[in-house]
């Protein structure tokens, strides 16, 4: 890749059609993590499985990762697609059957407004319901699109704030490594002098503003973070031209290459 010059940037002031900005107001990035949960102060990471709404209009949450943070052992018996489940602590037990509107709290009957839920063998429990049933204060952030769950008994903050974009482009994106080659013979280094690192991409000035933090999503690529990644425009090359980006990788230039062109949505944030 080679560098430009900075005149030559700053003197290039014209944004293509393909960009569409949006009103004052900056709208919530839509990607696929919208729905999280929070215990206290901290967020569960759901490495796999994901939160989902239902056709009632209900969050439902991977039971596991939910009742491991709140401190309740998971017990579970399978029979054909249905799972049973208990959960445990020193105080309570709480059993379900997914499928059904009846759980069973230390004993006693409690009618769910709407079912747990078994989907590709894991057990989902609509996560208002459980707040209910253990007893816990739970408060909905519908910006943010959290579940805190306030354990402790206490009110909190959000852990996690959807971030905002000022406008959206449709692009292609290619991938680059830290070869001098690739870099006007720099090694590993973008047009600041700064190292490259996963989150650096090449952008054309005149589209996306040196310096501007993104986020991009659609592309495919092992090494690369999966379903999206923030980043930041700090690097220019000949070749990016209007809306295309090169995303720096960690790796050497024929794995790069295996990225080829892909179609990304870039959301420039600032």
């Amino acid at each position: 890749m080679k560098h430009f010059a900075k005149s030559l940037i700053l003197s290039s002031a014209l944004l293509l059609s393909i960009i569409t900005p949006l009103s004052a107001a900056h709208a919530a990035i839509p990607h696929d993590y919208s729905y999280k949960v929070q215990v206290n102060d901290e967020l569960i990471t759901f490495p796999d499985a994901q939160p989902f709404v239902d056709s009632s209009n209900s969050l439902q949450v991977p039971l596991r990762f939910v009742s491991e943070k709140l401190g309740y052992e998971a017990h579970w018996e399978q029979t054909d697609n249905v799972l049973k489940v208990t959960l445990k602590n020193k105080q309570n037990t709480v059993t379900f059957t997914t499928g059904e509107t009846t759980a069973i709290f230390n004993g006693k009957a409690v009618t769910l407004s709407t079912a747990p839920q078994m989907v590709e063998g894991r057990a989902y429990f609509p996560i208002r319901m459980l707040a209910d049933i253990l007893h816990i204060q739970m408060q909905w952030d519908p910006t943010n699109h959290i579940a805190i769950l306030d354990e402790d008994g206490q009110y909190h903050a959000p852990a996690w704030y959807a971030p905002t974009y000022q406008k959206v482009i449709e692009g292609k994106a290619t991938a680059y490594t830290g070869s001098p080659a690739e870099n006007g013979g720099h090694p590993s280094i973008d047009y600041f002098g700064n190292p490259l690192q996963v989150g650096t991409i090449s952008v054309d000035p005149s589209v996306i503003p040196l310096g501007s933090k993104v986020y991009i999503e659609g592309y495919s690529y092992d090494g690369l973070p999966s379903g999206g990644m923030f980043a930041t425009a700090t690097d220019t090359g000949g070749a990016i031209k209007g809306n295309k980006i090169d995303i720096y990788v960690p790796d050497n230039k024929a794995k790069a290459q295996q990225f080829g062109i892909q179609q990304v949505k870039i959301y420039v944030i600032k």
